[in-house]
């Protein structure tokens, strides 16, 4: 199922603008194979020995062995792509794994074609939103069936919560043993390595993506004192052309306002765009000030991306929606910085739908694009004419008992003068009554299938649960316990890297 990214709840405008063509800030390729640097070997990177043994220690400590593939990327002999996300427990939401899963796509592509490629993820480490990453939506559909939940709620939230003026970076905090707790009991799984006591979230998620990708992918944590170091040069720039960056990225979003888009990133009021901040003793991030040493500073959203684009000097970076439009926010920077663009491509975007509930879109004649609404919506869009007869015989109700109601008020209003007002609450009561008769009226003929109702629910939650599609809140993680690697290589096959549609995986 290929549905265009139009009927997506949500998608950002700028993004289906420049997915159908519109270069003016954001330059697009045809195609994410036309990758900027030209044919491998063409671009020798100048990596420091100690970035890559830093790389090549940490992903060995995740269980990924990438030694000689880093020494390749290092002497130019790949194509180089990147994607990241922050270090979710328990692997964060879908679109987590559909990034991988672009990555893994482009990659394999690629290499049929004789192009070898290196993938990078970049661990977002240094982020302090620890509600983001402390948070993880289970399905309840794929609880086990004693578990001892709401079965009409649609997700299950397993959160953890910390001081409200805590900024401390997550990736290095342990992860919240209560959450563990709470998620093994309602999946009924034994403990993982990836979560014994102690281990952090940095180094859970890596685990977890280690196990699911092989040595397919690099990981690269962006608090990794090495690479922070190899950043040096970039953080100099940046603090010496601060003001120059400030002009230019409020012109940038002068444009963008006046092409009707909004800045991803807007400055704090009163205030200018955040660029960097510094790492105190105790893992906070704080205003910068004086001079820390790199391993002591910590990017923006704004400015992740330039360091990323600094270091690594991708080919081809795959960003979600928000991500794209950084970069169309940006772009501006990596001229005056003496940073090359990579070509920006949009994720693929694919959601699970289990075979048992994916059957009601043939059984009943439903369009994917409507499971975004309600289930009553969509039964009521596939009996228009029982509805519109609702509708018609109901107003044909009200229009007469109106009528009525003033033939009286021409009666009675001359002797009673008292009465007027009596008269206009009563065809307010009624009117309140008639829409009700007819709400009511039209769920009794849409669910008068009960089946039908039963299925459209099923079908309504698992891709649209509690009013929200689902790659950006459910957990992979969840549907992962279920089918295990089936849930990988389906989402590999369905997903399209840099495309204008969504697809729906059947499992």
């Amino acid at each position: 199922m290929r549905i265009p990214l139009t009927s997506y709840p949500g998608m950002n405008r700028f993004v289906l603008d420049w997915l159908a063509g519109d270069e003016r800030f954001l330059k697009r390729e045809s195609g994410v194979g036309s990758h900027a640097s030209g044919a491998p070997g063409s671009n020798t990177r100048p990596v420091t020995s100690d970035l890559l043994s830093a790389l090549d220690a940490s992903n060995r400590h995740w269980g990924i062995f990438a030694k000689e593939e880093l020494e390749r990327w290092a002497d130019g002999k790949t194509i180089t792509i990147v994607a990241g996300q922050q270090v979710g427990f328990a692997g964060g939401p879908l679109y987590t794994l559909a990034k991988i899963a672009s990555l893994m796509r482009f990659k394999r592509d690629m290499e049929k074609q004789g192009l070898p490629v290196t993938a990078f993820f970049w661990l977002a480490t240094e982020d302090h939103d620890f509600s983001e990453v402390a948070t993880l939506n289970v399905p309840v559909s794929t609880l086990r069936p004693g578990a001892d939940v709401n079965r009409q709620i649609d997700l299950l939230c397993i959160r953890a919560v910390r001081g409200a003026d805590s900024r401390a970076v997550v990736g290095p905090l342990p992860v919240p043993e209560a959450m563990v707790s709470q998620l093994l009991a309602v999946m009924d799984i034994p403990r993982p390595a990836w979560l014994r006591e102690g281990i952090s979230l940095r180094d859970a998620f890596a685990e977890l993506v280690a196990s699911i990708c092989g040595n397919e992918i690099i990981l690269v944590d962006a608090l990794l004192p090495e690479l922070r170091r190899a950043g040096q040069p970039l953080f100099d720039q940046i603090r010496s052309k601060e003001a120059e960056i400030q002009r230019a990225l409020a012109y940038r979003g002068s444009e963008l306002e006046q092409a009707g888009y909004r800045e991803q990133v807007v400055p704090r009021e009163g205030s200018e765009y955040s660029l960097l901040f510094g790492i105190d003793d105790h893992g906070n991030r704080q205003p910068l000030a004086d001079d820390p040493p790199p391993e002591r500073i910590s990017t923006s959203a704004l400015t992740r991306p330039l360091l990323q684009d600094f270091v690594l000097q991708p080919d081809v970076f795959f960003g979600g929606p928000a991500e794209v439009s950084y970069y169309a926010q940006i772009a501006p920077l990596h001229e005056m910085l003496g940073v090359r663009m990579p070509r920006v491509a949009l994720r693929g975007h694919v959601l699970i739908a289990p075979k048992r509930v994916a059957r009601a879109f043939d059984r009943y004649g439903i369009d994917p694009a409507e499971v975004f609404r309600t289930p009553d919506a969509i039964l009521a869009a596939h009996e228009a004419e029982g509805v519109a007869r609702v509708h018609e015989v109901v107003e044909q109700g009200r229009r007469e008992l109106l009528e009525r109601i003033g033939e009286i008020g021409e009666l009675a209003l001359p002797a009673d003068h008292s009465l007027a007002g009596s008269i206009q609450r009563s065809v307010g009561h009624l009117e309140f009554h008639f829409n009700k008769l007819a709400e009511r009226a039209i769920k009794g003929l849409v669910r008068k299938d009960r089946e039908r109702h039963a299925a459209l629910r099923d079908l309504v939650s698992t891709l649209f649960p509690d009013g929200h599609v689902q790659d950006r809140v459910v957990s992979w993680f969840a549907y992962w316990c279920v089918y295990g690697d089936q849930l990988v290589e389906r989402v590999l096959e369905e997903v399209e890297p840099d495309s204008a549609f969504f697809k729906i995986a059947v499992l």
